[in-house]
């Protein structure tokens, strides 16, 4: 069949172009006597200065054997430097490949302003500037801000730029700290500016009292005002065996009262130090006592916002002694047994050690009675910096870092409650050292059926950080142990919360090189077809992963989809189950419709050659027998061809593929894979070989239940 006459032309022009080069994407619909071409044909291309008649611009580029299926074709073309501005018009000649003269199509096409965005990588502002900017380009200056003056003015050093009225100019930085107005003074170097003894051995002596009865006040206020060295807000010491350092009591029982409270703003100060130095006998570092439904027992702030500073410390070498106590009674209200505040990027909101070796020590030990209340509540405001809401240590085989207990059965109550806003800091940090024994680096339990045994919180939006953190060096200890007690209720064992784009909610890893070792182990007791061992979820239509493998995964039953049955959604499920095979397949489909041979090119995924090898092909013919159908050319440049069917039929084909990309080229993937030494005489399901549990390979024995330790003070 002659072409002359019978070739409609562009339909429309997808074109890009980038500043890299001045080549340009071009795709067009030709049809030929109405019906869309099926064949590779020539053509040549041309560029011109208007719609008909003009001058030529560049060379004529002749493209032969182009491919073209369902009238669809595309051509990569290049005039060159030829793009000044100026209208230019693309005409087309073209004939069945090979055969023929050439039919120039008509009209000429008009190239839309798209490629010449090839300019823009290399233009540059010019001409006089605008908005807050004053002067000329290349260099213009800046003239305002927000439509507002800048000064002339140069800055002096530490001066910052402010607003007065009429200009924005260099002013003093003058945010500083707030002096407050006292009264006495003396100046003593080494010794006491005030000091009191009384040397009576009375039950009650006491050489200083301190005692207010205002709702908002305080009983003893220190200040260390030092900005640097090693001084005390407030320091007791008792050589007592039951005597007690610092003791403070806030007897109203409303308002904001506190029975100590101790500031320092040295970088090296303490706001309240108690040391019991008796090696024997029930004694306090510091001991806090409120009745107050809203009060503090032992409150502690250190304000400095640098250096190794203490909210609160505590220190007891006492075998039955305790570094720091606090106990809040009171049955209701917002009550805590310990507070400890630390703004300092080095600090500790609170810090308890047990240095003793033995016996049942504690670091801290904190108890609410409140059903709103907290055992222990610790909080490091610093934003950065290496610090701690609560850091409790232990160095006995028997004590614990932090204990924290909160009694009542109901209400939302924390046995610890630690929080870091600092983005490498650590809401709770346990650390139990003792290498045997059964020890605990963070023991939280809850007997509230809205309650958590341990509650961390990484508040800190940036940063690796972490909501809960445990390490124990005990063959028998456990990191993190949770405990939620009740049978009902949304109750936690532990719970692990991160704010952070890069934090984590719960981390475990398992850093042992050999042997069964497990970096989280989940499992569920119940048998229900909603219980899960682990369940993981995202947001739908999130672009991540609910569940998510970094190397391989496996499963000893079967994989499955699951949803809610699309007749019964409301009584039954519908299970899909994953295909299986002795080889990493990828699958490839598809319909593809023949041209007037009866033939057709299947173009497959531009990535296809790079993943993928030893493909094998499925052809099934639809409408109509294809006995000669069959695969003529393998694939070559990510796409096969068909041949030997019916002219303008359809044919479904399938593709399976070995998967072949690096990960695969590196690991391999082993079919028949022999059992280490140490799991050999061991399955995946001893129950199904007649076997005991116990030569189960994914056996352990149960871990044994923590001790109940409400029996302590």
């Amino acid at each position: 069949m002659r072409m002359i006459g019978a070739l409609l032309g562009f339909l429309s022009l997808l074109a890009s172009a980038v500043t890299q080069g001045t080549a340009f994407t071009y795709q067009g619909y030709l049809r030929q006597g109405g019906t869309p071409a099926n064949a590779n044909h020539d053509f040549q291309f041309s560029l011109w200065t208007t719609a008909s008649g003009g001058s030529q611009v560049g060379a004529t580029q002749t493209l032969t054997n182009v491919p073209v299926q369902n009238g669809l074709f595309t051509v990569s073309l290049d005039f060159g430097t030829v793009w000044d501005g100026s209208d230019r018009f693309l005409q087309i000649a073209v004939r069945p490949a090979g055969s023929g003269g050439y039919t120039t199509l008509s009209p000429r096409v008009k190239i839309n302003p798209t490629p010449y965005a090839i300019l823009a990588g290399v233009a540059n502002p010019i001409g006089a500037a605008g908005g807050d900017l004053s002067g000329s380009y290349p260099n213009p200056t800046v003239a305002r801000l927000q439509g507002r003056s800048v000064s002339n003015a140069a800055p002096g050093n530490g001066q910052v730029l402010k607003w007065n009225g009429s200009a924005w100019a260099p002013a003093a930085d003058d945010v500083g700290g707030l002096t407050l107005p006292f009264s006495g003074n003396a100046s003593v170097p080494n010794g006491n500016a005030f000091y009191v003894l009384n040397s009576a051995t009375g039950v009650s002596a006491t050489a200083v009292a301190g005692e207010t009865y205002s709702t908002s006040g305080v009983g003893v206020s220190g200040v260390a005002n030092a900005s640097s060295g090693f001084n005390y807000g407030i320091y007791g010491q008792s050589n007592s065996t039951s005597g007690v350092g610092v003791f403070g009591r806030a007897i109203t029982t409303s308002g904001l009262t506190y029975g100590v409270y101790g500031q320092s703003n040295s970088t090296s100060g303490v706001g309240v130090f108690g040391r019991a130095i008796t090696t024997s006998g029930l004694t306090y570092g510091v001991y806090g006592e409120s009745r107050s439904t809203s009060g503090q027992g032992v409150y502690g702030l250190a304000a400095a916002t640098s250096g190794f500073t203490l909210g609160v410390y505590g220190r007891s070498n006492s075998t039955d002694g305790i570094g720091v106590y606090g106990l809040a009674e009171a049955n209701s209200g917002i009550t805590f047994g310990v507070y400890g505040l630390s703004a300092s990027t080095d600090g500790r909101g609170v810090y308890g050690l047990a240095a003793a070796n033995s016996g049942v020590v504690y670091g801290v030990y904190g108890r609410s009675n409140s059903t709103d209340g907290t055992g222990v509540y610790g909080w490091a405001a610093a934003t950065s910096g290496v610090v701690y809401g609560v850091y409790g240590r232990s160095n006995s085989t028997d004590g614990i870092g932090v204990y924290g207990l909160a009694e009542a059965t109901s209400g939302v109550t924390l046995g610890v409650y630690g929080r870091s806003n600092s983005t490498s800091g650590w809401g709770v940090y346990g650390l139990a050292e003792a290498t045997s024994g059964f020890t605990l680096g963070v023991y939280g339990r809850s007997n509230s059926t809205d309650g958590r045994g341990v509650y961390g919180w990484a508040s800190a939006t940036s940063g690796v950080v972490y909501g809960v953190y445990g390490l124990s060096e005990s063959t028998a200890g456990r990191g993190v142990y949770g405990l939620a007690a009740a049978t009902s209720g949304v109750v936690y064992g532990v719970y692990g919360l991160s704010n952070s784009p890069s934090g984590t909610g719960v981390y475990g890893w398992a850093t042992a090189t050999t042997g069964g070792a497990w970096g989280v182990r989940a499992r569920t007791s119940s048998s229900a077809s909603d219980a899960y061992g682990v369940h993981g979820e995202e947001p739908s239509g999130g672009a991540g992963h609910a569940v998510y493998a970094v190397g391989t995964l496996a499963a000893t039953g079967t994989k499955s989809f699951q949803i809610d049955h699309p007749l019964r959604p409301e009584t039954h499920y519908l299970n899909h189950f994953c295909a299986e095979g002795p080889e990493p397949y990828n699958i490839y489909r598809g319909t593809a419709v023949l041209d007037a041979r009866g033939e057709a090119w299947v173009q497959l995924p531009d990535y296809f050659g790079a993943i993928n090898r030893d493909p094998s092909y499925h052809l099934t013919p639809v409408g109509a027998p294809m006995p000669n159908l069959h695969v003529a050319v393998k694939v070559q440049n990510n796409r096969f061809k068909i041949a030997g069917g019916a002219p303008g039929k359809e044919v479904s084909w399938r593709i399976e593929a070995v998967r072949n990309d690096p990960w695969v080229q590196r690991y391999g993937y082993q079919t028949e894979q022999e059992k280490e030494d140490a799991i050999k005489g061991k399955y995946l399901h001893p129950e199904l070989h007649g076997q005991p549990k116990e030569r189960g390979i994914h056996y352990r024995p149960e871990p044994e239940p923590a001790r109940n330790e409400t029996s302590k003070p």
